[in-house]
């Protein structure tokens, strides 16, 4: 453990729709700790010239979707990372980048504990830890059952139950080498015995215990979170565990393919298999995938080359990143039909 845990980061992990947000605002009901919502510092970073150094990145980062809903003014950050780098951050200092970021968010409410949500870092946790050997990494994670029925009905996921079955069963494989450097909790847990599962996570990130982490919705900054109503709903009191019914909404064929290739999730955390009244057979299953293909495909044909712009030097603006990410899956949008698109307020520096 660092000496002094201020130094030390706190970054949440997971899969999408597995409690992360509802976890970070947990967190940032306690009075000493802000995590940024989803900076998504290390997506795409591999695609960068190498001639970039870490304050090149952040003036392309500045122009990015992720840092627009940061709510932050460049100014803050540029001035912070200026107090270790005064003539310009150089390459191997992408870390003090990130940390000036989340200190100058943290700064905002007055805390001097700072970190990150983003789920999709649990693919480079590995590089975390390399960069921030101090950082506590708190990995929540949930039924993949619900979890895949939930992204199906994400703008911003695969419709395809192939492509989400693949997704869960990567970050299982990625984040498993690191199982005993990281703290990690079900989402089930957290909801059924809320306190005993943040006094676990506040002890492992060296924090007292609060009584406030479990009242996010009083003692949690709640401006910060961006209008989307999928991320809107942890900003309400914590429900019990989550109730859909996927034994209902999801195909047997897909269930037996999901519980298969992500045995981890059951033998490792302890999820029942389904029973069902009747087995599907081996043919099922494959009628299964071939159907869902088409789904894949399309997914995939509007995902690539948005990923190939991101990562670019010459990403699409805001607005427009913002709107090809939700147009991935455009039959979400039928939940959410009277929905008009959020747009960024402007940002002054405070």
């Amino acid at each position: 453990m660092s000496p002094n845990p201020d130094d030390a980061p706190i970054f949440v992990v997971g899969t999408g729709r597995s409690g992360t947000t509802l976890l970070r605002l947990m967190l940032n009901a306690h009075p000493r700790i802000h995590l940024t919502h989803e900076a998504s510092f290390y997506v795409g970073r591999q695609f960068l010239p190498r001639r970039f150094t870490a304050s090149d990145w952040l003036e392309l980062y500045f122009k990015s979707f992720s840092f627009a809903w940061l709510l932050i003014h460049p100014d803050e950050v540029r001035e912070d990372l200026a107090k270790t780098h005064p003539e310009g951050a150089p390459r191997d200092a992408f870390p003090d980048a990130y940390r000036s970021i989340m200190r100058a968010k943290a700064a905002h409410y007055s805390r001097p504990r700072y970190g990150d949500k983003t789920p999709f870092h649990a693919s480079y946790v590995g590089k975390m830890l390399s960069e921030f050997p101090d950082a506590r990494v708190i990995h929540i994670l949930r039924d993949p059952r619900p979890t895949i029925l939930s992204l199906r009905d994400m703008p911003w996921a695969p419709r395809s139950w192939i492509l989400n079955n693949r997704y869960l069963h990567r970050l299982a494989k990625e984040i498993a080498p690191y199982r005993d450097k990281i703290h990690e909790v079900r989402l089930e847990d957290l909801l059924s015995d809320p306190e005993q599962e943040m006094r676990a996570i506040l002890e492992f990130v060296d924090e007292p215990w609060d009584e406030r982490v479990l009242n996010h919705t009083e003692h949690a900054p709640l401006d910060d979170v961006p209008p989307f109503p999928w991320l809107l709903t942890a900003t309400k009191e914590r429900g019990s565990t989550p109730k859909r019914d996927w034994r209902e909404r999801i195909p047997a064929a897909w269930l037996r393919q999901i519980e298969k290739r992500n045995a981890v999730y059951f033998d490792t955390y302890g999820y029942e298999r389904a029973a069902l009244e009747e087995e599907p057979s081996f043919f099922e299953r494959m009628r299964a995938v071939f159907a869902d293909m088409s789904q894949a495909r399309r997914f995939l044909t509007r995902f690539i080359p948005l990923a190939r712009k991101l990562g670019s030097t010459d990403p699409p603006s805001v607005a427009e990143a913002q709107r090809r990410l939700l147009d991935l899956n455009p039959e979400a949008w039928e939940l959410y039909p009277d929905l008009v698109m959020p747009e960024r307020p402007e940002v002054e520096r405070r």
